[in-house]
């Protein structure tokens, strides 16, 4: 065998044992050491009841509740857990449940403690809302709850900034760029949220609907409901035909009473193309001034 023959043969070998080498190795998704909860902390409501999920360590999940029982009192869960980034879902074995009494906005006292070490899991869904299986709860009206991402207030101050300065264009069906934005009402229907207001609009282009809450305290809220026609030149709703109502819920979250204020509000609702609205009621003016509220869902959700 010639010293060509033998070099190749060794050149072949090496190539076949780093074929084999590569074939048997795995690849391992690079850890950038952050924890995957932080993609989704932020405060979540459904009705009379709010959650606040925030990181813990690495893959830890620290999350608080509360449901509103009165306009002082209601319950209070503190729980613990790690969360599964494959299935989107936070497990906990240590809830505590308690009764609490409300003696300032974020000060409240312990009554009783319900129950500790509860069990169950928290969903969180692709629409961005979550969904709470509670074991010890599980009798109660309270599962399954969807909740609304609410929309972070240093972020809506930014966005007020930002809408203020572009409503000359926007109004117009551009951006603040001068882009064009969709003019078809499909895309701006949904459910907007600025605090403890929400807005939900639905229905179509010539018959729009638009449904606001605003909780006032745990066990009240005043709800306005309207109809208008969507105009594609200027992104608006105008309505003549607001009814404001304010409601008391009972213990299990039901309308015990409803007062209506008035009913022949009048105003309008514009669309920006970054995905905010504002809200211009003549009658609730000085409420709802610098007020913009971010779409946090898209669609209607059902009512619970």
């Amino acid at each position: 065998m010639n010293t060509k023959k033998i070099i190749c043969l060794v050149l072949s070998l090496v190539l076949c044992t780093a074929l084999f080498a590569a074939c048997g190795k795995t690849e391992t998704p690079a850890d950038d050491g952050q924890n995957p909860v932080m993609n989704i902390v932020g405060t979540y409501m459904n009705d009379r009841c709010t959650a606040t999920i925030e990181a813990d360590g690495t893959d830890g999940a620290k999350v608080s509740a509360y449901w509103g029982d009165t306009a002082r009192d209601g319950f209070q869960w503190e729980l613990t857990g790690t969360y599964d980034a494959a299935t989107k879902r936070i497990n906990y074995t240590d809830a505590k449940k308690s009764s609490v009494t409300y003696t300032d906005v974020d000060q409240f006292d312990v009554n009783e403690v319900l129950f500790e070490n509860g069990t169950g899991y928290i969903q969180i869904n692709e629409d961005g809302t979550l969904t709470w299986n509670d074991d010890q709860d599980a009798d109660m009206a309270f599962e399954p709850l969807e909740f609304v991402p609410l929309v972070d207030e240093e972020d809506t101050q930014a966005s007020e900034a930002d809408t203020q300065a572009s409503e000359a264009d926007t109004t117009d069906g551009t951006d603040a760029a001068g882009e064009e934005v969709s003019h078809e009402f499909t895309d701006y229907t949904g459910i907007y949220s600025s605090g403890r207001c929400s807005i939900e609009i639905g229905g179509d282009k010539d018959n729009a609907t638009i449904s606001v809450t605003w909780g006032s305290s745990a066990a009240e809220a005043s709800v306005w409901t309207m109809k208008g026609s969507f105009d594609p030149d200027t992104l608006r709703i105008t309505y003549t035909d607001a009814v404001k109502a304010n409601r008391v819920y009972d213990e299990n979250g039901e309308v015990a009473s409803e007062t209506v204020e008035y009913e022949d509000g009048y105003g309008r609702i514009q669309f920006y193309g970054d995905g905010t609205l504002a809200w211009q009621d003549e009658v609730e003016a000085d409420q709802l001034d610098g007020m913009t509220f971010e779409k946090t869902i898209v669609g209607c959700l059902r009512n619970f």
